[in-house]
């Protein structure tokens, strides 16, 4: 082998290596670049899913909150309609209770003519009452008034 074809072995062999090394150099960066790529894509996927189980439980709150104010609303109205019912209630018992009265008075009065009986019987009783106090009290709690009739007792 002559020096020529060595330097020429040689330059052939150096340029092998020179690509040889740029190929790893590439290698390598295709190897960050795809590690990269993968952690982003990791990264995507992983904020994806949180964003999927995000607005899962929105929905299911908001499912939650829907019921709760319709249950709100329909006890609303239910004690609306109780509030309603118990005034029903009232206005009837005060209803029975005049119908009872107007009842009663009508059991208690004397029926048509016997009015006047009743009218003359009254008046003679309190006749009889103002008769009766003249001639002062039989009993009376405190101080006995005097007698009208001069007696001084």
């Amino acid at each position: 082998m002559t020096d020529e074809e060595f330097e020429r072995l040689k330059e052939a062999e150096k340029k092998h290596l020179r690509e040889e090394k740029q190929m790893r150099r590439t290698l390598e960066a295709l190897k960050k670049r795809n590690r990269a790529q993968s952690i982003v894509q990791k990264m995507r996927r992983g904020a994806e899913r949180l964003l999927q189980e995000t607005e899962s439980l929105v929905d299911t709150l908001r499912t939650q909150m829907a019921r709760d104010e319709a249950k709100f609303e329909v006890a609303v109205e239910d004690n609306e309609s109780v509030d309603d019912l118990h005034e029903a209630e009232e206005t009837l018992r005060e209803e029975r209770a005049e119908d009872l009265v107007r009842q009663y008075k009508a059991v208690t009065r004397p029926a048509g003519g016997d009015t006047q009986k009743a009218k003359s019987a009254e008046d003679d009783a309190s006749a009889s009452d103002a008769e009766k106090s003249s001639d002062g009290p039989d009993k009376t709690i405190g101080r006995m008034r005097k007698s009208q009739s001069g007696d001084g007792t």
